[in-house]
């Protein structure tokens, strides 16, 4: 699918991009790929190998406690702090990885409070103009897929600076050469360009400066019986179905 998954990290309470990295190698992305998901995901970057500008040799962690611990102490953190992880109470999956991905942190001596909170209230926290400090650490069970196959569309509403309210950087992440990039990549006039920028914003989003912690890219089945006919799939919007144009074929 065009979908990739994530945690939204908090840049401002986070402070440091050594405390983003540690807790982006503390997740546990096989056992939340294997277990949670049931095989049906597969690890990306923020873009999806699906959308143009994917970059197939982008930077991933790798769950690696030791350097989870060096990271999150040299970042500014004490053994026995804590981190609200919140998600909404509705995904029964996204509170499953959460527990997971608390149990590993108590591994290596940190908290984390997992916090549940309604659908309208997650999404508010998100896309509303609160200040971070009022915010959690960290916001999992993130989703995006673009409106169209672009991955400056991709990467714009969540990562670009957040004005106000309506855009969904939770994060409140800035990065300069980050922006550079995406004003460049947004009118880009040829593919070779296109995908030279997005080579070098992969980067910068996933090793160099994490803005969240990403799961992977979802991988979908629509699964129909032989006598439905007219079924024509959406590659962007994947839960819609035409069914105006659907019928049951009947034998005669």
């Amino acid at each position: 699918s065009t979908r990739v998954n994530w945690a939204i990290l908090n840049v401002p309470v986070l402070k440091t991009v050594e405390a983003r990295q540690g807790l982006c190698f503390a997740f546990p992305y096989q056992e939340n790929i294997d277990s949670i998901n049931k095989g049906l995901m597969v690890r990306s970057g923020p873009i999806p190998s699906t959308v143009r500008g994917f970059d197939p040799n982008v930077f991933l962690y790798e769950t690696d406690l030791d350097k989870a611990k060096e990271l999150l102490l040299a970042g500014g953190f004490a053994e026995g702090d804590s981190f609200e992880y919140m998600v909404s109470s509705s995904a029964a999956d996204d509170k499953t990885t959460a527990q997971l991905f608390q149990a590993n942190m108590n591994q290596i001596g940190f908290d984390l409070n997992i916090t549940e909170v309604d659908s309208a209230t997650y999404d508010d926290m998100i896309y509303g103009d609160m200040d971070a400090e009022e915010r959690p650490a960290i916001m999992g069970g993130w989703a995006w897929w673009p409106d169209y196959n672009d991955p400056w569309n991709q990467l714009d509403p969540n990562f670009s600076p957040k004005d106000g309210a309506g855009v969904s950087n939770g994060g409140w992440w800035v990065n300069e050469r980050f922006s550079e990039l995406m004003d460049l990549s947004q009118n880009f006039q040829t593919e070779e360009e296109l995908i030279e920028w997005m080579k070098e914003i992969q980067n910068i989003l996933t090793e160099q400066d994490p803005p969240a912690i990403y799961y992977g890219q979802v991988l979908w089945y629509t699964i129909l019986r032989s006598d439905i006919k007219g079924f024509v799939p959406n590659p962007i919007y994947l839960s819609s179905y035409n069914f105006s144009d659907m019928y049951r074929e009947t034998s005669a």
